[in-house]
């Protein structure tokens, strides 16, 4: 059946692209990014000529099931890429150096739900890695003055808000195996169930 190795390779194609973006690894998308449209658009025509022979009450869950399929296996991907990332800050002790506020100003306005409104703030920390500036703007507390000395933690020369959970590789992990758990479930429920209406031998 030629539906399954379609959604395998929109996987295939898909699952670099959600790892990179999930680490934030530079390089280009593009070609992976066509790849996955290209299969996706495969996917739903190839899909399409055997769903429509399935009875109206099934047609609905079965597209539904289908996308579902490579959806849990790409929120596997992502789960797994943000347990390997949590593994990597847990190993490496993140740097702190020192930093200033600038630019502390308000950035909005929250209400909650008795009506009560609260200014939002934030402001620019600027610090140096190696002679080179950065600035990153983040949301504080209160309006803080300009020049105020203060550290951040860095996670390679990007800003972090603090020092890594200490559950966010289990957290992540158990996350990981629930959506591969969903994805191999929902895989063979989908193929007993077109076995049963006759689609597959």
């Amino acid at each position: 059946m030629l539906v399954p190795v379609v959604a395998a390779g929109l996987v295939a194609a898909a699952a670099p692209v959600v790892w990179w973006e999930s680490q934030d690894t530079p390089g280009g998308r593009t070609g992976w990014l066509l790849a996955a449209g290209a299969a996706l658009v495969a996917l739903l025509a190839t899909a399409r000529t055997v769903i429509n022979d399935l009875p109206d009450r099934d047609f609905a869950a079965a597209w539904v099931g289908l996308l579902a399929v490579p959806a849990f296996a790409l929120g596997t991907v992502f789960a797994a890429a943000q347990t390997a990332h949590a593994v990597d800050a847990a190993r490496h002790e993140p740097r702190r150096v020192a930093a200033t506020t600038t630019d502390c100003r308000v950035t909005g306005r929250s209400v909650n739900d008795q009506n009560i409104g609260r200014d939002l703030y934030g402001c620019t920390y600027r610090w140096f890695v190696d002679d080179r500036e950065f600035r990153e703007e983040r949301p504080t507390r209160e309006l803080y003055p300009d020049g105020r000395e203060t550290s951040v933690w860095l996670d390679g020369d990007r800003m972090i808000t603090e020092r890594p959970s200490g559950i966010a590789v289990p957290f992540w992990g158990a996350t990981a195996a629930a959506a591969l758990v969903c994805t191999v479930m929902l895989a063979v429920f989908l193929r007993r169930k077109a076995r049963v209406a006759g689609l597959v031998r």
